[in-house]
């Protein structure tokens, strides 16, 4: 079920970044990489649950496979970017992206060691 979700939430994250972007962004500086951060946290925050999960034994370390999985979902949303009309490929959308998804994750691990 988790892994419905994170498919779903990628295939939403292209669907949206394959229109042109909401006027907001042009009216207020920076609102794009808010919600770069905040989009690609939550797929960090639902791989980091998602694998943590099915992590039993604890032999593969998570956090780094999350990072580089939240980068290469972001790689490939601003490869696509490049061909859309009216956007364009941004590399400091993918440092957003890669900081809001290890904020998110990185959250979620000391969360869980914490209350455990």
């Amino acid at each position: 079920m988790l892994g419905l979700l994170v498919f779903s939430w990628l295939v939403l994250i292209y669907l949206e970044s394959s229109q042109p972007p909401p006027k907001i962004f042009g009216q207020i500086p920076g609102i794009d990489k808010v919600a770069h951060f905040i989009a690609y946290g939550l797929l960090g925050l639902m791989l980091a649950t998602l694998l943590n999960l099915i992590n039993h034994y604890k032999k593969i370390p998570v956090l780094p496979l999350v990072v580089c999985l939240v980068v290469l979902a972001g790689l490939f949303d601003e490869a696509h970017q490049a061909f859309v009309p009216g956007r364009n490929s941004d590399s400091w959308d993918l440092l957003a992206d890669f900081c809001g998804g290890s904020f998110a994750s990185l959250s979620f691990f000391i969360f869980t060691k914490r209350s455990s």
